[in-house]
């Protein structure tokens, strides 16, 4: 997974994800851009764990923000491993 941008840049992507669609939780938002940032790699699915690492935020929050994404038809989601309780999030073609 590539870096995230900035954390300047990071806060004004995602302060403009916000404005375009308040309906979606913080975490959420920062999730969706960590997919979004995550370059060829989003093909085959990024693991919620990963992501958790990445943010500094603990992996509950993450599966939350991944099942509200999932939800609303933002990622689709599936097991990461046999014994793993991580996601593999996948973009969907709508965002």
């Amino acid at each position: 997974m590539p870096e995230l941008p900035d954390a300047i840049e990071l806060q004004r992507q995602w302060e403009a994800l916000q404005d375009e669609h308040p309906e979606l939780e913080p975490v959420a938002a920062l999730v969706l851009l960590a997919l979004k940032e995550s370059g060829p790699a989003r093909e085959a699915g990024i693991s919620t764990a990963l992501i958790s690492r990445r943010l500094g935020l603990e992996h509950a929050l993450i599966r939350r923000a991944a099942a509200d994404l999932e939800t609303g038809g933002w990622v689709s989601a599936r097991p990461a491993g046999a014994s793993s309780p991580a996601l593999r999030l996948i973009l969907t073609p709508t965002c």
